[in-house]
């Protein structure tokens, strides 16, 4: 698989398959599919194409979200294989998992939120169950 690597003016800091940034956003994630599947058009093996859709989809999912929910947040993403792609941005407070579900759909799941602010500490006793975004955005 190899590293997982950000070349930006972010500062980050590179483990096998993990990467911390300052912010989840579409310039990370879009040099992620360059360094792992690569340039678009160039010939995919499914993995890649596989990949390269679960990234774009979290692309396209970042605007549901503030900017603050991905400078403080942990993203892993597991391809058709089980391999683990993690990226982290803050205190990783915000959690996302991307998967294949049993139909070999893509979910993008928040499996964990911050509750920091004034008022997070009222709600700190009861916590809801997280809800995948694509439930979130049929409301």
């Amino acid at each position: 698989m190899g590293n997982l690597m950000v070349s930006s003016k972010q500062k980050s800091i590179v483990h096998n398959n993990e990467v911390t940034v300052e912010e989840i956003n579409k310039i990370v994630l879009g040099r992620l599919i360059v360094k792992h599947v690569g340039n678009e058009g160039t010939e995919d093996s499914e993995r890649q194409a596989v990949l390269r859709q679960m990234l774009q989809r979290v692309i396209t999912e970042l605007e549901r979200e503030k900017p603050e929910v991905w400078r403080n947040a942990e993203l892993v993403i597991y391809d058709m294989y089980g391999n683990d792609y993690t990226v982290r941005a803050g205190k990783a407070e915000n959690k996302f998992v991307v998967h294949l579900d049993g139909q070999d759909e893509i979910r993008l799941t928040c499996t964990d939120r911050s509750r920091s602010g004034f008022f997070g500490w009222f709600s700190s006793g009861r916590r809801e169950k997280p809800k995948p975004i694509e439930a979130a955005s049929t409301n």
